[in-house]
């Protein structure tokens, strides 16, 4: 299994995003050294979703775990 990195833009916490995913078939896991880690099941999406499809769900799951940090941040 290869571990892919991926950088972008979030517009919605106006910040670039920087972490890397990689999948065993089953499911997809994320990981960010600022906001650590994530694995979900592909459920509907079948164990062989391309490479764009894996991109974009790794995106969603840094954008999740970035607004889980942002928010605990501001309950502090």
């Amino acid at each position: 299994m290869a571990t892919d990195q991926i950088s972008f833009y979030d517009e919605s916490l106006k910040k670039q995003i920087e972490g890397s995913f990689v999948s065993d078939g089953k499911k997809i896991h994320v990981s960010s050294v600022v906001y650590g880690t994530k694995s979900v099941p592909y459920g509907d999406l079948g164990a062989c979703i391309d490479r764009n499809a894996q991109v974009l769900l790794a995106r969603k799951l840094l954008s999740e775990l970035a607004r889980g940090a942002a928010k605990d941040m501001k309950s502090h």
